[in-house]
C-alpha cells in the first residue's frame, strides 16, 4: 500500500474508509501466514527480544527487505519520536516509506470490553535516514 502525504486533512468516505482497513487486515493476514513458516526470521525475534510481537518485527522485516534496507526491525528503524528519544534526529526532508502496525482495541472502556480490535498504520524512519542529535 502506498501512503500519499498531504498538507490538508482529508475527509473519506464510509466505504474509502472500509475498503483501506480491508487492504490493512489483508496485508497483516498475508505477513502472518508467511511468519508462521520462517524459523530464521523466529529465531533472529528471539535474539533481539524487546516489547514488540512476532508478527509486527515480521510485517516491519518484510517492508525492510522489499524496500533494501538492512538491519532489524525497531533497531535500525523507528519512529520519529524514537529516533529522538534515542538521541537522533530524522533529516529535514526525508519522508517515512516503511510501516509497522499495531492493534488497538475498540469497544466500552468503562465496562472493560473490547468489542473488536482495529489495526493502525504507524511510520518509520531508517537508520539512513537520521543524524545524531546535536
Amino acid at each position: 500500500m502506498e501512503i500519499i502525504y498531504r498538507k490538508r486533512k482529508m475527509t473519506y468516505t464510509k466505504e474509502e474508509k472500509q475498503a483501506y482497513f480491508k487492504n490493512l487486515r489483508e496485508s497483516w493476514k498475508k505477513s502472518k501466514a508467511l511468519a508462521d513458516n520462517d524459523q530464521v526470521a523466529k529465531a533472529i525475534y528471539n535474539e533481539v527480544g524487546g516489547n514488540f510481537s512476532y508478527y509486527s518485527f515480521y510485517f516491519t522485516l518484510t517492508e525492510m527487505k522489499n524496500l533494501g534496507y538492512d538491519g532489524l526491525p525497531y533497531i535500525d528503524c523507528k519512529t520519529y519520536k524514537g529516533w529522538r528519544d534515542t538521541g537522533f534526529v530524522v533529516r529535514k526532508g526525508e519522508q517515512s516509506k516503511l510501516n509497522g502496525i499495531t492493534w488497538l482495541k475498540v469497544g466500552d472502556e468503562e465496562a472493560d470490553e473490547t468489542d473488536y480490535v482495529m489495526p493502525k498504520l504507524y511510520h518509520l524512519f531508517h537508520k539512513s535516514q537520521v543524524e545524531e542529535l546535536k
